[in-house]
């Protein structure tokens, strides 16, 4: 038998957007961008297992404002949740049940060059564990 891997993507995607006071959460940056910030943008770019049921995945956010300041607050506010609110977290049980174990800091919260200098990136990396119940 497969053992269920989670899907962190879709699992953060869920679990965010309510913590975030109207900040848009998704996995692809639209087309829009300006029109829909303030906007959180993950997505796993790697990671591991234990070989059993733990996912250990890397995740990339990035937090996209009109702002330094607005981008670098929203950014220091997912870090927040990701460290102190998510580890013991269950996702909705659209995701399967997800269960988020721990959240550490690959790379901490700093401005990133993006093309349109009407927005401004504050991206970060992430270790997320994670299992299915």
């Amino acid at each position: 038998m497969t053992w269920p891997w989670p899907d962190a993507e879709a699992a953060l995607v869920a679990w965010l957007p309510g913590l975030l006071d109207g900040a848009r959460v998704c996995t692809d940056t639209p087309a829009d961008l300006e029109a829909a910030l303030p906007l959180v943008r993950l997505y796993r770019s790697g990671g591991t297992d234990d070989g059993f049921r733990l996912d250990v995945a890397t995740v990339e956010v990035d937090a996209f404002a009109a702002t330094r300041a607005e981008a670098v607050h929203l950014a220091t506010r997912v870090r927040s949740l990701l460290l102190e609110a998510l580890p013991g977290t269950t996702a909705v049980p659209a995701t399967g049940g997800v269960v988020f174990t721990a959240c550490s800091t690959i790379a901490a919260p700093a401005v990133r060059p993006w093309a349109n200098s009407a927005v401004v990136r504050v991206g970060a990396t992430y270790t997320v564990r994670l299992h299915t119940r």
